[in-house]
């Protein structure tokens, strides 16, 4: 695959951080629907992803490797304290596309499968995993951290809650429309309330597994020198938490640690 005019600048940067994007003839082929298009049946995302997988292993295979390569594991989280101000906002796009209007260094949170690397994103399952890795090389990197990380894990489901246990990825290859965005990912499980309760956790155990997922992930996104940190509204949806409960630990957190990610970017895609 032809990669000319690396390095061209893309957008706005932070002082302490100069992002740049880079074009690419590369022919993506992404599962996202688009308004005023049905969602792509499962066979059809199945295709997809067998052809961006292709595509990864072969145009990103070094890129791919030295992410591996520098790949952390996190237990129980990190910390860093700074001064300063955080500020946020909300975006409707999904994240890839998010990451593109970042500043500065980026993470983007993964809510990973705890056991299988991407989910079941080669059997054409649709959910925030796999749109980080339609649009990206990290589906190969997962897949190279499976002993690593997802194998280790096994045994650990505690009813569904999952535990605090991450993988940091640094350098992920973000593609949209010929351009090329790095981001670090920080795969990390969302505690899954529906399932807990049906496998007879309380409510507390639910909502403190919860609190304890979220300030895990923005420390360990603190540690790592993070300037814009790309997530989704963290434990909602089919994971069933109310998304007030959500918000108001991320509020919380950004209120205590004001300044250690100078932004946060909440991607809540709507329905169309």
């Amino acid at each position: 695959q032809s990669t000319g005019n690396l390095g061209k600048p893309c957008g706005d940067s932070s002082p302490t951080h100069s992002p740049t994007c880079e074009t690419a003839t590369i022919g993506l082929v992404r599962i996202i629907p688009r308004e005023g298009r049905s969602m792509p049946t499962r066979d059809e995302r199945r295709e997809a992803a067998a052809k961006n997988l292709a595509l990864m292993r072969g145009a990103f295979a070094s890129e791919t490797k030295a992410t591996v390569e520098a790949a952390k594991i996190y237990e129980n989280g990190e910390g860093r304290e700074a001064e300063g101000e955080t500020t946020t906002s909300v975006t409707t796009d999904f994240a890839p596309k998010a990451v593109f209007g970042a500043q500065g260094k980026i993470v983007v949170v993964d809510p990973c499968s705890f056991t299988r690397p991407g989910g079941a994103y080669e059997d054409g399952s649709f959910g925030p995993e796999q749109i980080l890795c339609a649009e990206s090389n990290l589906y190969p990197a997962l897949c190279a951290c499976k002993e690593l990380y997802h194998s280790k894990n096994r045994g650990y489901s505690s009813g569904m809650l999952f535990t605090d246990r991450a993988l940091y990825l640094p350098d992920v290859a973000f593609v949209r429309d010929g351009t090329i965005r790095r981001a670090d990912v920080l795969a990390i499980p969302e505690p899954i309330r529906t399932r807990a309760l049906e496998n007879h956790r309380s409510e507390r155990e639910c909502e403190h597994a919860l609190a304890s997922r979220i300030e895990s992930l923005l420390r360990i996104a603190a540690e790592n020198g993070c300037e814009t940190l790309v997530v989704g509204v963290f434990g909602c949806g089919p994971q069933g938490f109310d998304a007030g409960i959500s918000v108001g630990l991320f509020k919380a957190w950004i209120e205590a640690h004001s300044g250690a990610i100078a932004h946060i970017t909440f991607a809540v895609p709507r329905a169309s």
